[in-house]
């Protein structure tokens, strides 16, 4: 097999290398970049419990806050 075709990368829930071919659908790839269904879902369950934030800078931009509504109007 070529070197090329194969890419090696580790799980990032419990860090096993998995191993995916290129040329044809391991059942590895299917759950990219997890190795396996387990590990997805302990991700996206870290995800709905907020264990994961992503966290941005607050802008200068007035126009991203909310504008308050006038009923009065």
């Amino acid at each position: 097999m070529n070197r090329h075709s194969v890419m090696k990368h580790r799980c990032p829930i419990c860090r096993k290398i998995v191993k995916i071919s290129q040329k044809k659908q391991s059942k590895e790839a299917k759950f990219f970049p997890f190795c396996s269904q387990r590990c997805k879902l302990i991700d996206l369950g870290a995800w709905l419990d907020a264990e994961y934030k992503v966290v941005s800078e607050p802008s200068d931009n007035s126009s991203d806050t909310p504008q308050a509504i006038d009923d009065d109007i």
